[in-house]
């Protein structure tokens, strides 16, 4: 398993002009996203690019962030993990998910596919070093520790229980009536045979506050399935607040929800 909380960062003196890094041979490089806020905690506030190589197919490889520091102008660059580097419309987002009065980094990168798979990075930069607070796919390990179950049951109705969290919703699938009949209800509502449906695992994050004091916190939404994956019901919402101490993401139990699709 990488190790999310010790990737060095690298020092970088380049040049910037008309909204394009330009390197040495790397002339298909682009600015995709670019926000301003103090992330090194010296009270000045940094400009912060995400910038990606761009190939033919409109898809963005070796995306990495470039920090300049508002006090020194010196360059920083953060790279990412090279397995999950690409995407098509990636974004930044600056908050503080700590509590600190520097803001830490957070990375979107959708890759597409039937899921809409997108992988998340979180990364603090304070004293101008990197260390790497939430990795990819990190949160599909959290989320699965909630053993959040889905059951079909009798007059298209579906169970979406979590016994970790002593919750649990029903879902009313009677819309789909004509699509289930015959395959997983008969005319009588009545189940055909035991099924079960999943959840996809792989979250969207969405930074979220929930006052207007406390830190940043992470929504998590994972899609609740039937059938298959085109077959959705909804999703579950958690909340996760990030420990200092522990250097992890801590489930908030007071929220858990189902979404109806």
């Amino acid at each position: 398993m990488q190790n999310y909380y010790s990737n060095p960062y690298i020092n970088y003196y380049g040049n910037y002009a008309d909204n394009r890094f330009i390197y040495t041979n790397r002339q298909n490089t682009y600015t995709l996203d670019r926000q301003i806020g103090d992330v090194n905690g010296d009270g000045v506030p940094d400009i912060v690019y995400l910038v990606g190589d761009k190939n033919q197919n409109s898809f963005y490889e070796n995306i990495r962030i470039m920090v300049q520091d508002g006090s020194t102008l010196h360059w920083y660059v953060i790279p990412l993990y090279p397995n999950y580097s690409t995407a098509f419309d990636p974004w930044l987002f600056l908050g503080s998910f700590t509590g600190f009065s520097s803001k830490e980094i957070m990375v979107s990168l959708p890759v597409g596919g039937s899921g809409a798979l997108t992988y998340y990075y979180v990364i603090s930069f304070y004293n101008n070093k990197a260390e790497y607070m939430l990795g990819p796919e990190q949160f599909t390990n959290l989320t699965q520790t909630l053993k959040v179950e889905v059951k079909y049951m009798d007059n298209y109705r579906v169970l979406v229980e979590s016994n970790k969290l002593n919750q649990s919703y029903i879902v009313d699938v009677s819309d789909r009536k004509e699509f289930y009949e015959g395959t997983v209800y008969n005319k009588e509502g009545k189940l055909i045979k035991p099924l079960e449906g999943f959840v996809i695992y792989q979250p969207h994050l969405y930074p979220i506050k929930m006052d207007g004091i406390a830190p940043y916190k992470l929504l998590a939404q994972n899609d609740i399935a039937g059938t298959s994956h085109a077959d959705g019901l909804g999703y579950t919402v958690t909340y996760w607040k990030y420990d200092r101490q522990s250097k992890s993401w801590i489930l908030d139990p007071e929220y858990f929800w189902v979404m109806l699709g």
